[in-house]
């Protein structure tokens, strides 16, 4: 989506969220079923009269599994974004949240590849203004996961996001972007060419 006072980047099918829901579908079917072939057969009152707990286990198994695929649901639903204005860039990470970060909060913004995989990463300001959303711990498992890359080309920075989850090209993405950020926001390609 585009227009004078707004971009937003377009998503892309949520192929790889469809299939970890899938995974997760077989796997909570392979549970549910061994715990119904191992308890279906229990008495629901034991030999002394007092309820049998055994005997409610399937129903269990199969409540847990169904609250279980809520955020494998959610992830599918609810996909990333990314999008700015003149006054704020938009972006949402994960399934959890939508972060408006003010740019003047936003010190930089950047488009890298760490481990094979290409990522929209953005760094704020230090400082005393605390407007709009602060990134939290559920916003941040993509910055986590860079944590943990040997390379850590991404420490420093507060929010990322994968590009993989957006169609089009990273020069269109970010030149969009950088057409509603200020002068004093610092946007970089580090991406090498394909």
């Amino acid at each position: 989506m585009a227009g004078p006072e707004r971009i937003e980047w377009r998503r892309s099918f949520p192929s790889r969220s469809l299939v970890t829901l899938a995974w997760y579908v077989l796997s909570a079917a392979l549970a549910c079923g061994l715990v119904r072939g191992l308890f279906a057969d229990e008495p629901e009152v034991l030999p002394s009269g007092a309820d049998n707990l055994l005997a409610d286990l399937p129903m269990w198994t199969v409540a847990l599994a169904a609250v279980g695929a809520t955020p494998f649901v959610l992830a599918v639903v609810r996909r990333p974004r990314v999008g700015a204005n003149h006054f704020a860039l938009t972006v949402r990470p994960g399934w959890v949240r939508t972060l408006v970060l003010p740019w003047s909060r936003v010190a930089q913004v950047t488009l890298m590849e760490v481990g094979g995989e290409r990522y929209l990463l953005v760094r704020l300001r230090a400082g005393l203004d605390r407007t709009g959303t602060n990134p939290a711990w559920p916003d941040q498992n993509v910055i986590r996961e860079l944590s943990k890359t040997p390379s850590k080309r991404a420490s420093g920075f507060d929010v990322a996001v994968r590009l993989r989850d957006f169609t089009g090209g990273p020069d269109g993405q970010l030149a969009a972007l950088a057409a509603f950020a200020p002068d004093q926001v610092l946007i970089a390609n580090h991406l090498s060419p394909h």
